[in-house]
């Protein structure tokens, strides 16, 4: 934790990455700030710890909006506008906070995410009993071709935050902007891109192609031999990604 700001009351933290460019990164369900550790050090930015998570406050959250708001306001404190990175249930919060607090924002990344993130009933009903084996299938179904290690130390992050995990899985399933986009809805106008691994088994690859679809302009990068945790599978290719999107649009 480099930086601590208040919003409301609730503390959250901040971790600082090599350059103090405008970028947030926002951590999907069960994880924390420490998720992105490579793209700090190799890009900059700053990566969040969700209201729960890392060394935030914990406080009453329901859903992605109310994660949404914590990002939002959080994220004034270090810049008047930022590109805002999210991974999965991340991935969500940046469509909230796009629809609900655009005034802060200049461009969003959307990686392994869609615009509805339903979760599979065995999966919320494995964790509401803490059944091991099913953070065992959770971390299966995130990776491709991840070394043992990596995935036990995702087993060991899960299992220490496995109520934290079921809040934001179950913020997830309820979390569904799909009809609004096909009705025209809901209209991105900013710099986008999208990132997906080929092997992603939580949120396929055509989640990212319908947002490719759907909005103007937007950039679809998709990594192989990556699965759903693509920026620790692939820190490479997935960095490049991002660093041409910043540099494209003058934002580094």
């Amino acid at each position: 934790m480099d930086i601590e700001v208040d919003v409301n009351g609730v503390k959250i933290a901040f971790k600082r990455g090599k350059k103090s460019i405008p970028l947030i990164y926002i951590h999907g369900s069960g994880c924390d700030s420490s998720l992105w550790d490579k793209q700090l050090e190799e890009i900059g930015g700053f990566a969040i710890d969700l209201p729960g998570h890392g060394f935030s406050d914990d406080t009453n959250i329901n859903s992605v909006y109310d994660y949404a708001f914590y990002v939002a306001n959080a994220a004034k404190n270090l810049f008047d506008k930022a590109v805002f990175l999210g991974h999965s249930l991340g991935g969500a919060i940046v469509q909230e906070i796009y629809l609900n607090f655009k005034d802060c924002v200049l461009g969003i990344i959307l990686v392994g995410t869609g615009a509805r993130l339903r979760v599979l009933p065995e999966i919320l009903d494995g964790l509401e009993k803490g059944d091991e084996k099913v953070i065992d299938k959770f971390v299966e179904m995130s990776f491709a071709n991840a070394a043992e290690s990596m995935k036990n130390d995702m087993k060991k992050r899960f299992l220490e935050n496995i109520e934290v995990l079921l809040r934001d899985l179950k913020a997830c399933d309820k979390f569904d902007l799909l009809e609004k986009y096909k009705i025209g809805e809901i209209k991105i106008d900013v710099p986008t891109l999208i990132i997906v691994g080929d092997k992603d088994k939580l949120t396929p690859v055509k989640y990212s192609q319908f947002f490719k679809s759907t909005i103007p302009q937007a950039e679809l990068v998709v990594i192989e031999n990556a699965g759903h945790m693509v920026m620790l599978e692939k820190v490479n290719e997935f960095n490049k990604a991002i660093l041409d999107y910043l540099s494209k649009y003058n934002l580094l």
